[in-house]
């Protein structure tokens, strides 16, 4: 089913970005050196997961669904950003 085939793009987009987050974190990298990272990683995924999330959005009706399905994909990524940042502020490592 399509509601199917949009979780499972989320899940492995979602996996992706936190998968890219700790490797990041082991790393050490910085709160600028994962954003730059982060910038580009996953990019695949996040496809997939707006096309899937946009024929659903296509099928209720919605008349912008890719911009809409594109919004939950950008705060996905920009709430790894804000997590990785705020663990690192924890940690007292903010360069």
């Amino acid at each position: 089913s399509m509601l199917a085939a949009a979780d499972d793009a989320n899940g492995t987009y979602v996996q992706c970005l936190f998968a890219t987050s700790r490797a990041a974190s082991a790393g050490g990298l910085s709160v600028q050196a994962f954003e730059r990272q982060r910038a580009t990683a996953c990019r695949s995924e996040e496809k997939a997961t707006v096309r899937a999330g946009a024929a659903i959005l296509v099928a209720r009706g919605e008349s912008d669904a890719v911009s809409s399905s594109r919004r939950v994909a950008d705060e996905a990524r920009r709430s790894v950003l804000d997590t990785y940042r705020r663990i690192r502020e924890l940690s007292g490592e903010q360069r």
